[in-house]
């Protein structure tokens, strides 16, 4: 229940999770032998625990669990490269995010930095290339202080008591670069302590160094040499395991097979077994059986039960969990992508999947000839956040990579479908609405897969909703920008786009690519060119790569057929730098500002339009290194700008419902105000500012959007560069610090 009438004394705030549900790369697993604790990474922000008590995921890397160093804004705005859980010490949890190794002695209550000294930190992407493959961290099974760390540009490094120090291993070269292009294009050297599952470790350690084979260490990791082998062996891996025998299995991408290793040899399995080459992705052994599961990268599987001698096939089919989000049934496809497998410690013949839209587990006996997936990703948030809007008197709707635009009635309630199709996969970069109409919405959704997958006609959705984006209508026709061609699905895609705030059919949209910007005046059904004087060549736009967090259209949400438009001066159009402005709904275009509004504008700037208010404007330039971050704004239609003093490394500002004897609407920011991070809102047009909390909900992720809700009065949105979104109100719940693993934070406005 909030306190939606206005301030009050003592107010708090509440800050929890809007409810949608997995939706990103899970892409490694992690437990140890006993089952107590289950950890996972993801690609593009933090890990998750298992709790449960709670019978969910929790986040790992919050504020209150971080070392101090870390709770800084954008702290760790990454996914981890890899986790580990010792075998023999489950409190104990290794993770590598940020350069940085950490680790945990209570389940990830607390970490510590430990690699504090140099060359840390090193360099790796946990969303890069070769995010799927691994493992890259390992810990011996009988001492949870010797760990050893694989990295891509830095080899493999080793401590022995627990991260205190670290040493080169020397004697394990680099992997060789796999593509001539700038930069190494090699995964780092994954790492297997041998054992046979259910038997003692052997003191050996198995090493993987791409494009030069395995090696291995007899002195607990200080050395290495090439493993010996009488015959042929990989060059590539990308997943590999023991099994109860003590045989090696490793599945190799590049070449398409699957490998053992026994008593001195390799074995090509897919040569001798007729299984045929595939991208093989993912590997595990039953610790309780004699059973050896393969999946390729889409899903397609294999089991055998001799060792590797002969094989069966495992289709799959997938179902969302009965306390899971309804929306993640739509996994149920031919392509199910996977990342990594293994067998539950504690359920017999449970196999967990790592795969791409959260974590599934099947039930696997012996002999099983299908897979029957069932998502258990409760817990998990980790869609990309794009965009979010919520128009008078209507739900707020959320718009991101991937998966969709969520339409939310209820916050804390998982969504059960998006739009503007259920389609694997859509990305909605932008919506938009027009206060003539504020059930209409607008969308630019394309599909990121540009390589592929546009034989359904819908690589680029892009459209309409007339009922508050419950229903979308793909525009009638696209425009064909100037160096594209008519059968191209994404000449007109991604970018950033606005609707007249005076009528719902004249819309304008800049794509990406900084390709030519195009305006309609009957809702899509045919498109004409923006033409900015001075513009040169094929692409005089200012959106050139479409992942960017770039809001720099807008309509003037106070006086119908005005449109703005942000231009940063790209080469070989630096001329056009400045802020544009049409008053006839978009058909010619005057030059209001000359030149950047803040310097290093051109990859996340925001241009924002306070809803009724005639040519008040606000930006940010959202780049945190351009040694000028302060929020301007403008009350002339964007001719003159001014700073807000003190309030700088802006992400994004937000617009809500007035406060009680205000006519200003309330603003709220994620930067800093007078050089202190947080979450900070106005009442009275951005002359005084409170902090409502550091971080809410405890994440150290980055803010790429807000908004706040016109209705309910406090209610503010934030978007995460890879963990959804946040939502926060005022509430009568009693401050306190939050707790590592808690889920739900109320903290003290002015706190």
């Amino acid at each position: 229940m909030s306190n939606a009438g206005g301030p009050v004394e003592g107010e708090a705030y509440q800050w929890k999770a809007v409810a949608i549900g997995g939706g990103g790369f899970i892409t490694g697993l992690s437990q140890d032998g006993s089952g107590k604790t289950f950890v996972i990474r993801s690609d593009v922000y933090g890990g998750y625990i298992w709790d449960a008590k709670a019978d969910r995921w929790k986040q790992l890397i919050t504020a209150a669990a971080m070392p101090e160093q870390d709770r800084v804004q954008d702290g760790i705005a990454q996914g981890v490269y890899e986790i580990a859980v010792a075998p023999s010490r489950p409190e104990r949890i290794y993770m590598a995010v940020k350069g940085q190794v950490y680790r945990t002695d209570d389940a990830g209550k607390r970490w510590v930095l430990a690699s504090a000294q140099p060359p840390f930190p090193l360099k790796w992407d946990a969303n890069g290339e070769y995010r799927l493959q691994g493992a890259f961290i390992a810990v011996d099974p009988a001492n949870p202080d010797l760990v050893l760390l694989g990295t891509p540009y830095d080899g493999l490094w080793r401590s022995d008591d627990a991260g205190g120090r670290w040493a080169r291993v020397g004697s394990l070269p680099l992997g060789l670069d796999r593509d001539p292009q700038a930069g190494l294009q090699a995964p780092g050297p994954m790492i297997w302590f041998e054992q046979p599952l259910g038997g003692k470790a052997t003191g050996r350690i198995f090493a993987f160094a791409s494009g030069r084979g395995m090696y291995v260490s007899g002195d607990s990791g200080r050395t290495f040499a090439p493993l010996p082998s009488r015959t042929a062996h990989p060059l590539s891996l990308r997943r590999g395991t023991f099994d109860r025998r003590g045989v090696f299995f490793g599945v190799d991408d590049q070449t398409k097979s699957i490998w053992a290793y026994d008593k001195g040899a390799w074995r090509d399995i897919t040569a001798t077994a007729g299984l045929g080459p595939k991208i093989y992705s993912a590997i595990a052994a039953n610790p309780r059986a004699e059973q050896i599961v393969v999946f390729d990268h889409g899903g397609a599987g294999y089991q055998s039960s001799d060792g590797g001698t002969s094989w069966t096939s495992i289709s799959h089919n997938v179902k969302a969990g009965a306390k899971d989000p309804p929306w993640l049934r739509v996994a149920d496809e031919v392509y199910f992508p996977t990342a990594d497998i293994r067998f539950d410690a504690k359920i017999p013949n449970r196999l967990w999947v790592a795969a791409g839209m959260g974590v599934f587990h099947a039930d696997m006996p012996p002999g099983s000839s299908v897979a029957q997936w069932e998502s258990h990703s409760r817990g998990i948030e980790e869609l990309v956040a794009n965009d979010v809007i919520q128009p008078p008197g209507q739900s707020p709707a959320f718009a991101a990579w991937d998966f969709g635009i969520h339409v939310k009635d209820d916050l804390n309630a998982y969504s059960t479908t998006y739009g503007p199709k259920e389609r694997v996969l859509i990305a909605a970069q932008q919506l938009d609405w027009t206060p003539s109409d504020p059930r209409f919405m607008v969308t630019n959704a394309s599909d990121t897969r540009t390589a592929c997958c546009w034989q359904d006609g819908n690589a680029v959705m892009a459209g309409t909703s007339q009922d508050g984006g419950r229903s979308w209508r793909k525009f009638y026709a696209l425009p064909t920008p100037a160096g594209t061609k008519a059968d191209d699905p994404w000449r007109m895609s991604f970018g950033t786009i606005a609707v007249s705030a005076g009528e719902k059919k004249n819309i304008v949209w800049a794509p990406a690519f900084n390709r030519q910007p195009f305006v309609t005046n009957d809702g899509g059904a045919s498109w004409k060119a923006v033409s900015l004087p001075g513009a040169l060549g094929d692409t005089p736009g200012s959106f050139k790569e479409f992942y960017y967090q770039r809001k720099t259209l807008t309509a003037d949400k106070g006086k119908g057929g005005v449109f703005y438009l942000y231009h940063s001066g790209e080469t070989p159009n630096e001329g056009l730098a400045g802020l544009w402005r049409s008053h006839d709904g978009g058909e010619s275009w005057q030059k209001q500002y000359e030149g950047e509004i803040a310097p290093q504008s051109n990859f996340a700037a925001k241009l924002r339009s306070v809803p009724g208010r005639e040519g008040h404007l606000f930006f940010t330039n959202g780049h945190a290194s351009s040694g000028d971050t302060v929020l301007r704004r403008s009350t002339d239609k964007g001719a003159t700008w001014t700073k807000i003093v003190n309030v700088d490394r802006v992400d994004d500002i937000a617009f809500g419902k007035a406060a009680p004897g205000a006519s200003y609407p309330a603003l709220y920011v994620s930067g800093r105000v007078g050089g202190v991070y947080g979450i900070w809102r106005s009442l009275d047009n951005a002359a005084n500012w409170q902090r409502l909390v550091d971080f809410p909900a405890g994440s150290l992720d980055q803010v790429t959007v807000m908004a706040a809700d016109p209705d309910v009065f406090g209610r503010v949105y934030l978007g995460y560069k890879g963990s959804g979104w946040i939502w926060g109100e005022p509430a009568p719940c009693k401050p306190a610090p939050m707790s590592s693993l808690a889920t739900v934070q109320c903290s003290k406005v002015g706190g």
